[in-house]
This record gives structure tokens, sequence and C-alpha cells, in this order.
């Protein structure tokens, strides 16, 4: 039986523990409505240039070399991470499937967004072609261009024929998935997925939500006149949606990040206020059997002298 004094450190051990994830807990909520509101910011552009691509597509007979699909000789995976841990299974989750991804297409061209990928895939002996972190809560375009810009001009440059991504997609703030999507070659319906897809099924930013907000979903119904031609047009607009697709995906994998790190902060603090009660029963009862204890020593001492 351990001593008082040992119990009550434990307890104010807990306690100070307990502090430490309710704060992170909070940190967490905030930086995930954040994020949230972050990526929402680009889906006006995203939709305007989706209607735009759609009224070019009807006027271009051409395709631009983004939109056609090849035999796949090699293939090309990012995957996304956290650069931290204390996020429950978030980075584990992505990680299996990634390796799922890596078994059936050996030889392939693999870069990594955030320091948990790097390091797994360093430790077992994988080559990475190129990894990225320290992107920050909050990442702006500028900071993903380099992975959207390497990623295009490989599949240009028949380096590699498809392109996949790995990362957690935000569903609703108690529900993230790791998803597998394909990034290149692209589609029209995948394009449009990912306009969609920016807002979450539930939860103030979802579609009816949103419709009153600080963020309006544009309806338009225009006919262009083009110059360039609508060719010349297109091989600049699917980059750039590709470039915002790359660029939201890892938004979305930032917000899942935060969600479930408040998620597991939450169940800590939990775990912390379960403990804290089972110690403190134990606390009473050591307490209640040493004062039983003295009274007992007590009582016998007493005896002892009458006798």
């Amino acid at each position: 039986m351990p001593s008082i004094k040992t119990i009550k450190q434990r307890i104010k051990s807990v306690k100070s523990t307990s502090q430490i994830t309710k704060a992170m807990e909070v940190v967490s909520a905030t930086k995930m409505r954040r994020s949230q509101e972050f990526a929402l910011r680009a889906r006006p552009y995203a939709i305007a240039s989706l209607e735009l691509m759609h009224n070019l597509l009807r006027r271009s007979p051409a395709r631009p070399p983004l939109l056609k699909s090849r035999p796949v000789k090699k293939s090309a995976l990012l995957v996304i991470t956290s650069d931290k841990g204390l996020a429950g299974a978030f980075n584990a989750n992505v990680l299996r499937r990634a390796e799922e991804w890596h078994r059936l297409h050996p030889g392939s061209a693999i870069f990594t967004v955030g320091k948990k990928a790097r390091e797994y895939f360093e430790r077992r002996g994988i080559p990475l072609l190129k990894s990225y972190s320290e992107f920050g809560d909050f990442t702006e375009l500028a900071q993903t261009l380099p992975i959207a810009d390497r990623l295009i001009a490989g599949f240009l440059d028949h380096e590699w024929d498809e392109v996949d991504a790995v990362y957690t997609n935000f569903r609703t703030t108690l529900l993230q998935e790791a998803t597998t999507k394909k990034i290149l070659p692209v589609t029209e319906k995948g394009i449009e997925e990912m306009v969609t897809g920016i807002l979450p099924q539930s939860g103030k930013y979802t579609a009816d939500a949103m419709s009153n907000s600080q963020f309006p979903i544009p309806k338009y119904n225009y006919e262009y006149q083009f110059e360039p031609s609508a060719s010349e047009i297109l091989d600049v607009l699917v980059p750039q949606l590709i470039r915002l697709h790359i660029h939201h995906i890892i938004l979305e994998s930032n917000a899942s990040e935060h969600s479930a790190r408040m998620i597991a902060m939450k169940n800590a603090s939990d775990n912390a206020k379960d403990i804290i009660t089972d110690l403190t029963l134990v606390y009473n009862k050591v307490r209640q059997a040493g004062i039983t204890r003295e009274l007992t020593e007590i009582t016998a001492g007493k005896e002892a002298l009458e006798e």
C-alpha cells in the first residue's frame, strides 16, 4: 500500500497534467475553427474557375495534358501528416494507408509533408524524392506551390503517369478519415468533387449554413469571349486548379490534425479526472486505515497500562 505522501504527489501530478491537456484542447479547438475558415476563403475562386473551365471545355476540342490519361508505368504518392504528435491515431492511420499503397506500387516516387511521414519512411529505409515540413498551422498558398509545381512538372515530363495523395479527410469535428485520392491525371468530375468537398458535411460551415455567410457561394451564368484561344487558357487554368486542390487537401489535413488533437486532449483530460477520483478514493482508504491503526495502538497501550 503506497504512503499518503506518495498518493498526494500522484494526485498533484495528474492535476497538473490535466490542466495542460485542457489548455491544449482549447487551443486545438480554436486552431481547428480557424483552419476551416482559412480553407473556405478559396472556395469562391475555385467555383468561378470551375465554371470557367466547363465553359472552355465546351468550346475547345483539345484537352490539356493534365486531363489526359495514359498507361501507368510509374506512380507518385504525396503523403500528408503532421509535424507534431499528441493527435491520437491521426498520423498512424495515414501512414498505414500509405504503406499499403507503397506495397502495391513498388519503385514509386514518394513525397511527404510533415515530419512524422518523413521519419516513418526514413526508419524503414524507403527513399523519398522530396520532403516538406514546418508549414505552420495556417498554410499559405505560396508555401504549397513548390509541391504542386513539382508534381505537375513530373507528370508533364513523364517522370510518373499518375499521382495519388494520402491524407486525412475532414468530414466533421468528431470524424476524420484517412483517404487516398487521385490528383493526376485530373478529371472534370474530380475537380468538381474537390470544389464541393471544401465545405464539411455538418456544422456551421456546411453549404446551407454558408449560403448567407461571409463566404457566399456565387452562381453565375455568363457567356465568355476568349482571348487568347480556349485551349491556351485551359493550359493555364487547369494547373491552377490542381495547385488549389493540393493546397486544399493540406489545409484539410491541418484542420483534421487540430480536431484529432482536440479529441485526444479531451480524452486525456477525462482520463485524468477518473484517475484523480480513483487516487482520492485510495488516499481516503489509506488515511482511514492509518487513523484506525493509530486508534488501535492507543487503545492497546491504554489497556496495557491499566493491567
